[in-house]
């Protein structure tokens, strides 16, 4: 993967229980996920590269800019930093309106009345004057991604932001924040433990585990290997296309049996996939499940 290397990140802080020592960079205007289970040090990285909390050793930087350097005293206080951070419990003002929500993260006066344009692209129009008491889960989180959001960052973290939802609404904020992160082009990490989340969001992932990284690529890289070929093609005519704004479901017939499969509403673009197309559905020998029959 071609990447632009304009975040860097090399740190080291200890704890009772172990040592967050990482070192990556990240390519820019991409979605990089911080991936691994409860406990590695995931979101203690962000919090450093945030400025919320200082590491023991390293430094951090940003296109050129040293936001960290424990050798050379730097630390610049997360307000001078150019990011915005959505939190896993919203971290929304309880005594503030939507509206003043989303303008908190607004410096420039003349900028306020973008307000309301950022209230309609996460679809709260309507919810100005609620209070994060009067909304639900879904909603609380639009609000903080988009007063993050507001006040236009270089780097968007995201600290597990969809955990704490049901499947529902959590599939439906992936959407969400896969157009909405794609809009501002912004460069982003996120922390997840879900594989699924990582396959629809990320274009890179780095792997934790125990505090150090142990894996850097594409979700592909990750977790099916580099060098996997097409073993199984089957070949068939498109005969019904499903769309939303991210995905598409394709409907092939072969030999009077019926596939389906996911692909990403923009591969249907580029393809101009069309019903009546002959296409060949290619499935990587990983992906494979053998059962026995029992007799």
């Amino acid at each position: 993967m071609a990447m632009n290397l304009h975040f860097t990140c090399q740190i080291k802080k200890t704890w009772s229980k172990f040592t967050l020592d990482v070192s990556f960079q990240i390519p820019q205007g991409k979605v990089t996920a911080l991936f691994g289970p409860s406990g590695v040090g995931k979101s203690s990285t962000l919090r450093i590269i945030s400025g919320l909390e200082k590491a023991d050793e390293g430094a951090v930087s940003y296109g050129g800019e040293v936001w960290f350097d424990k050798a050379q005293g730097i630390h610049l206080p997360p307000q001078r930093r150019p990011i915005g951070f959505v939190f896993q419990d919203f971290a929304l003002f309880p005594h503030l309106t939507v509206e003043k929500n989303v303008a908190y993260g607004i410096k420039e006066k003349k900028r306020l009345k973008e307000i309301k344009d950022f209230i309609v692209l996460v679809g709260l129009s309507g919810y100005e004057r609620h209070y994060p008491g009067q909304l639900s889960g879904g909603q609380k989180q639009r609000v903080a991604l988009i007063r993050a959001l507001a006040r236009r960052p270089e780097l968007l973290l995201l600290d597990e932001p969809l955990s704490a939802l049901d499947w529902e609404t959590r599939r439906q904020l992936q959407d969400d924040l896969k157009r909405i992160i794609k809009e501002f082009c912004v460069t982003t990490i996120f922390v997840t433990h879900d594989v699924t989340e990582v396959y629809k969001l990320a274009d890179y992932v780095i792997v934790l585990d125990l505090g150090r990284v142990i894996k850097q690529g594409t979700p592909e890289e990750i977790f099916l290997g580099k060098k996997l070929s097409t073993r199984i093609q089957i070949a068939g005519k498109v005969v019904h296309i499903e769309t939303d704004s991210i995905m598409a479901a394709v409907t092939v017939i072969h030999e009077d049996q019926y596939f389906k499969t996911l692909i990403d509403n923009e591969d249907v673009c580029l393809m101009n996939l069309k019903i009546g197309d002959d296409v060949v559905i290619g499935v990587k020998s990983s992906d494979v499940i053998l059962f026995k029959v029992l007799t």
